[in-house]
């Protein structure tokens, strides 16, 4: 198959997250099967316009502010150049509409839907628009298949009115090779990783940290990271006095180490597609204490392989973790059920899901 894939980024993107990271770890062992992938995501600082990545060829063009525009306009050009046998659309805040463009094979991906969360990251003009821009999918993409990273966006996709038959779920893997357990003594330190954004519960997990120094003094909050609001949360941190260490962006190898020898990973995020980390965090022993939202109540099974405090409840969150830090043995039980839980996840498996789906969804088209 030849696949043309529209992603907002790619894998080396400052700004790439867990979608870039499940578009890469997917869809280049397809190259070694023999398929051709062809990528068009939004150019970067210093990035050349044409890049092959372990298979995949990058296609950068555009900014943030008008990659979508460059997406809706040129569509038809690419496809009458590459021809390809189905195209892939990653629906991330703004669609790029391509069901008007094209009336071949097309499948939808989708890690979350904003909804009216949005209006607490973005400014009101830009969130009312990503905002009226999602409510548009149930008119454009309506028989469109789609395939999701969890059970909390297909729900909000049939909410938008989108036919349960045409939403599959393909669960994110993990890379269970690299993400293991070390034998070192945990230190007591509560690790947050993500990028540095409102939505992300930055603030929240300082606020949270407050709540546990009295009965923890020697608890400390590591951040990795990076992004527009770090700044801010640099400033919270250092007017409150807390013993935060920031990191800023770190690789996968540094993460791990960070994962393997921490007591706790927070994820604080108000919302989420699935929680990639939480499953990383798993694989690696370390207990996860995560916010009960879309996305994170899938990944982390409350009293599982972690547990799960009430939405944005701080007092609720420096509760779960004082339970850990002062229970051994729950400790060992969430760490003990974390891998369990992170074995089911491999990336091998999510890469021959959506492969058979794209095979179903080419076979189909051309049987008509």
């Amino acid at each position: 198959m030849k696949i043309l894939i529209l992603n907002w980024r790619d894998i080396k993107h400052p700004r790439a997250g867990g979608a870039e990271i499940r578009l890469h770890e997917v869809y280049s062992p397809l190259v070694k099967q023999g398929h051709e992938i062809i990528l068009y995501s939004c150019s970067f600082s210093n990035a050349p316009k044409y890049e092959c990545l372990d298979g995949i060829q990058i296609n950068r063009l555009g900014s943030d502010w008008t990659f979508v525009f460059q997406c809706f306009f040129n569509l038809r050009k690419w496809i009458n150049f590459h021809k390809p046998d189905i195209v892939v659309e990653d629906l991330n805040k703004l669609p790029f509409y391509s069901p008007i463009i094209y009336n071949g094979p097309l499948l939808i991906q989708m890690h979350h839907l904003w909804g009216k969360s949005i209006f607490k990251e973005a400014a009101w003009p830009l969130a009312l628009f990503i905002w009226l821009s999602e409510k548009s999918i149930s008119i454009f993409y309506r028989k469109c298949q789609f395939t999701v990273v969890s059970p909390s966006t297909k729900k909000e996709l049939m909410k938008l009115g989108i036919n349960n038959e045409n939403i599959k779920v393909i669960y994110n893997g993990a890379d269970l090779k690299s993400y293991y357990p070390s034998s070192e003594k945990k230190e007591q330190t509560i690790f947050w990783i993500g990028r540095m954004q409102k939505y992300k519960g930055p603030i929240e997990a300082c606020q949270i940290l407050a709540l546990l120094r009295e009965d923890f003094p020697k608890l400390r909050l590591v951040m990795a990271g990076d992004g527009p609001f770090k700044k801010n949360v640099e400033k919270y941190a250092r007017e409150k006095s807390l013993p935060v260490e920031f990191l800023g962006f770190i690789d996968k190898e540094e993460k791990i180490k960070w994962l393997q020898k921490s007591s706790i990973h927070l994820q604080s995020s108000y919302k989420e597609g699935w929680g990639l980390t939480v499953i990383e965090a798993n694989a690696c022993g370390c207990p996860v204490v995560a916010n009960n939202t879309a996305g994170l109540c899938d990944s982390c099974k409350d009293n599982v392989n972690g547990l799960l405090y009430r939405y944005n409840e701080i007092d609720d969150a420096s509760q779960k973790i004082r339970n850990i830090l002062n229970n051994d043995s729950l400790s060992k039980t969430l760490s003990e059920n974390g891998l369990k839980r992170a074995s089911l996840f491999s990336w091998k498996k999510n890469c021959e899901e959506i492969t058979d789906l794209l095979k179903k969804l080419t076979r189909e088209y051309n049987e008509v």
